[in-house]
């Protein structure tokens, strides 16, 4: 009976040991798949921007291997580039790197996108937010005595124009309009009337972007008044005395 028992005993533990062996290597291969991505990517419009997902595998068997976002995929197997999208591949012996640079972004293409791994051990997955700001195109101004006016062309995200004069803000008097092209940007413009000022001092209109709370671009703006110059004034009275002369030689 005592044989009997230590040998059930040791057939127990042997089974034990057997499944912990084989939990022990199921989680060192699980901890062992790693996808590395950047969480965010912040790009101006029109510049290029390289989305990257590295997979540590252990040379495990890929089933598919994707990045994708905004109906736009790459895939590790068929790596086909857009007119848009550029998709790259690398590969080491434990070691798998993809790709997905995106051309020319614009608003659009901001959002996220999905870095994702099929293996024969499971699923995993990773996220990059791609973010658009501080875009602007064009800028310019024009002034005369009546009206002095902003615009700014290309703009994302959306801002306000605002006025100021000596510390002065003048805002609330200024008419804006503006519109959104096909890229999802912004043209603002706003005029004011500079009457209403100080036509000594420079008119400053600035386009603050409120999503961001900061000042995008600054211009300043001056009235010029046409005036005499210490030169003109010289050729004036010059013009005079030579008048004068040649008007006693004629009546002498």
């Amino acid at each position: 009976m005592s044989f009997l028992s230590n040998v059930r005993t040791r057939h127990a533990c042997g089974w034990l040991s057997f499944f912990w062996f084989l939990s022990a290597v199921s989680i060192r291969v699980h901890e062992s798949v790693e996808l590395r991505t950047l969480s965010t990517v912040t790009v101006q419009c029109g510049e290029n921007v390289t989305l990257t997902c590295d997979a540590s595998t252990l040379q495990l068997h890929i089933i598919k291997f994707t990045f994708h976002g905004n109906n736009k995929t790459c895939d590790y197997r068929n790596p086909q580039s857009e007119s848009d999208i550029v998709c790259e591949t690398k590969s080491e012996t434990d070691h798998q790197t993809l790709t997905m640079t995106l051309l020319n972004v614009m608003p659009p293409n901001q959002g996220k996108y999905y870095c994702k791994l099929h293996t024969t051990q499971g699923t995993y997955s990773s996220t990059t937010v791609v973010a658009v700001q501080d875009c602007l195109d064009a800028f310019e101004n024009t002034i005369n005595k009546t009206h002095a006016k902003c615009v700014f062309s290309g703009l994302y995200p959306n801002g306000i124009i605002h006025w100021h004069q000596n510390g002065v803000n003048l805002t609330a008097s200024a008419t804006t309009w503006e519109e959104e092209d096909q890229y999802g940007r912004h043209n603002v413009s706003s005029t004011i009337d500079v009457q209403k000022g100080n036509t000594s001092q420079p008119y400053v209109c600035s386009m603050w972007i409120p999503s961001v709370g900061k000042n995008l671009k600054s211009l300043e703006l001056y009235v010029y008044t046409k005036h005499t110059s210490s030169g003109d004034v010289g050729k004036l009275q010059w013009s005079i005395i030579i008048v004068e002369m040649i008007m006693v030689i004629w009546l002498t």
